[in-house]
């Protein structure tokens, strides 16, 4: 019995046949498309790819920033935290001092650098998530066994982002003072806090400092979050790269350094609540909810945030046509499994397990398909020489036969055929495959699309040359992200004999085969490549030239840093009116309303333990608070009920109204007594109305009416 790993000598064709019948095999009638729109998807995928190639002329794919998104973005996330916790040197968590402990940093200094470097990692990190999902999308990696993924995925970018908004939040700047207050009138639409927060943001004296210091909480704290949610991102994926290549990592820190160095983070203007900012820049890749959230209500941004949430999260029902699994996914037949468990190593999804052998066989164990993960891509036909797993649509043996036959038929015409087998996700899924684009690229050649490049066993070529094809020629997808994952990177090391199965030189000519990956730029490369197979001339080994590769990726790291410092510190206008307002925040409790007592029950007829026989308490609830505002002479009165499901609370409330510029006469008076007789509490003055500032007056008990600076 073959051991785990190990090839064995014999045919395996002729020992599956031993163990047992194959069963019928169902046709080649192709599953449904696994997603709407796959055109348009497809032609995004396409450009994409057409960008990887375009890289890889000057960069080997381990140092393609685009072939390793989610790990470059796990090495920003190191790097923004590692220099996250370094700030906390200079940095000081408090409204009074948070500002001036950045803003005294020398912007080259030790301080500086750092807290440059944290801004930058940071925002890097954003472009590269944005990108790996915008990938993710258009390669339509969010289907099926795949959805846990893309749910995982928006959810860590939706706690990135908000981790970054909180930082901001940290500065206490002007674009702190923006998003601190979209932050608090969408907060106090929700029953957390017994009375509105949004009053306390009037003035910089009532800015609360233990709600700065929750902030602060939450940003050191969220991102250990993000561990738990990429474990669970990438729970489903029997291989993950956490982090790039050390040559990529390096290249990207040494990216952020040098932006850093040359354009430095620097504050706005300091958070002055009385005062409407302008113009100031912001950063679009954290802050860009200002844009909307500072034209709708608190309750508009909850209605946006769900809307567009839910639509993002859904996508993998709505987008994603509902298929039964039988029609696409893997399955086993366990008659011809002799325990090899290359099969499950070769997975890409973890979908393959190997378990108790069912069928009495003299073999330890058996494959099972874990059909909530498997994607269908065909990966495991590939690695078994039995034919005892794949496609049930796609079913290895009826293909061996077919192609056996076509060969023999065509050498005994005298004619020696030549065979490309090519990835349909070259272009975009089995629907979109345009066989005639591919014969005429592949002239003199027979074409046959597969699932995945991945899918082809090395015995299915062997035989193929053995029954007289002059040339077999396996082409790849280009892209980086492959739709099957790890086709193009396992069929290469099988050829070679890297990996198990191993193509057999001593049974088929090696210079006729060949593993070429289409590149969709220089489809002439793949036409030369199937000519010089076809005449078994050797393939040219490509060179890459060093100085254009360094050259190449330096115009690339420049053109992608000054994007991102470009939104990083882009003008943005204050969509807030301009006019000058008068403010009026107060909270004070109405005088009581007292109720009349409980009348007890008969005590003959009082059945209640001895503790409970007692009266009732008074129903005691507080009148309304009258707000009366004179504004030059014009009266307006506002009525502020009391808190609580009794109504036995404070009365809250913020007035504001506009005023233009100049002076204007005031006056408030603030009645809590229903008693005509009890004397309202008044305030009366000239103020001078400014463009963009607020006029504060604040009211609490017990210190009464207070003109803030």
């Amino acid at each position: 019995m073959p051991t785990p790993h190990e090839h064995p000598d014999v045919d395996c064709e002729v020992l599956a046949d031993a163990l047992g019948p194959t069963p019928v095999a169902p046709g080649s009638q192709p599953p449904p498309p696994p997603v709407r729109a796959a055109r348009f998807l497809a032609a995004g995928d396409g450009l994409a790819t057409r960008v990887d190639t375009l890289l890889e002329r000057w960069l080997p794919r381990e140092l393609n920033p685009l072939a390793h998104l989610g790990a470059a973005a796990n090495a920003m996330l190191v790097l923004a935290t590692l220099s996250g916790v370094l700030l906390l040197i200079w940095y000081s968590a408090s409204v009074q001092s948070a500002w001036h402990s950045l803003a005294d940093l020398g912007p080259r200094s030790a301080g500086g650098l750092v807290r440059s470097v944290h801004r930058y990692s940071s925002d890097l990190l954003m472009l590269l998530l944005l990108a790996h999902a915008g990938r993710t999308f258009l390669a339509r990696k969010f289907a099926g066994a795949r959805w846990l993924a893309w749910v995982s995925g928006l959810a860590l970018l939706g706690l990135v982002w908000f981790i970054g908004w909180s930082g901001y939040w940290l500065v206490w700047d002007e674009r702190a003072q923006l998003l601190a207050l979209d932050t608090i009138r969408a907060v106090d639409v929700l029953p957390v806090f017994g009375e509105p927060m949004l009053r306390l943001f009037a003035s910089d004296r009532t800015v609360p400092s233990l709600l700065f210091f929750v902030v602060f909480f939450l940003h050191m704290v969220l991102p250990l979050g993000i561990a738990a949610g990429l474990a669970l991102h990438l729970a489903r994926l029997s291989r993950t790269q956490l982090l790039p290549d050390w040559r990529l990592t390096t290249w990207l820190c040494g990216a952020v350094l040098a932006a850093a160095l040359v354009y430095p983070a620097t504050n706005a203007a300091v958070a002055q609540m009385a005062v409407k900012p302008a113009t100031l820049t912001m950063d679009w890749w954290y802050l860009w909810p200002l844009v909307v959230s500072a034209r709708l209500s608190g309750g508009g941004i909850w209605l946006a945030t769900i809307l567009a949430a839910a639509g993002l999260m859904t996508v993998p029902w709505w987008l994603a046509r509902r298929r039964p699994r039988p029609v696409y996914q893997a399955v086993v037949n366990v008659s011809r499994c002799f325990s090899c468990t290359l099969c499950s190593h070769d997975c890409p999804f973890g979908a393959i397990t190997m378990v108790p052998r069912t069928d009495g066989k003299p073999f330890p164990s058996q494959a099972q398909i874990d059909p909530d993960r498997c994607i269908g891509c065909g990966i495991c036909a590939g690695a078994c020489d039995t034919q005892g797993i794949g496609l049930a649509w796609f079913d290895a043996q009826q293909v061996t036969r077919e192609l056996e036959s076509f060969v023999v038929a065509e050498v005994a015409r005298g004619v020696a055929p030549a065979l490309a087998f090519v990835c349909a996700q070259s272009d975009g899924g089995w629907e979109l495959f345009n066989q005639v684009a591919w014969a005429r690229r592949l002239p003199g050649y027979t074409v046959r699309p597969i699932p995945c490049a991945g899918w082809i066993e090395p015995k299915l070529v062997e035989r193929l040359i053995s029954k007289g094809a002059v040339a077999v020629l396996i082409t790849g997808c280009g892209s980086s992200e492959a739709f099957c994952k790890e086709g193009n990177q396992w069929l290469p090391a099988r050829l070679s004999g890297a990996r198990e199965p191993a193509f057999r030189p001593n049974r088929a000519d090696p210079r006729k085969v060949a593993h070429v990956n289409f590149d969709p730029l220089r489809p002439q490369r793949l036409t030369e490549a199937a000519a010089r197979l076809l005449a078994q001339q050797a393939s040219p080994t490509p060179l890459r030239s060093r100085p254009a590769g360094w050259l190449a990726g330096l115009l690339g790291t420049a053109g992608v840093l000054a994007g991102v410092l470009a939104l990083s510190d882009a003008p943005f206008r204050n969509p807030a009116p301009a006019d000058a307002e008068f403010v009026f925040t107060f909270r004070a409790s109405g005088d009581w309303l007292s109720g009349a007592a409980a009348a007890l029950p008969d005590p003959a007829k009082d059945n209640r333990p001895i503790h409970m026989r007692t009266a009732l308490p008074a129903q005691r609830t507080r009148v309304p608070v009258i707000v009366r505002l004179t504004v030059d002479g014009r009266l307006q009165e506002h009525v502020f009920r009391p808190k609580g499901f009794k109504s036995d609370g404070t009365s809250v409330g913020e007035l504001r109204v506009p005023l233009p510029p100049g002076p204007h006469q005031l006056a408030v008076s603030l009645v809590t007594s229903p008693d005509p007789a009890v004397a309202p509490q008044t305030w009366s003055a000239e103020v001078q109305a400014q463009p963009r500032r607020l006029t504060v007056l604040s009211y609490e008990a017990g210190h009464g009416f207070q003109l803030e600076p």
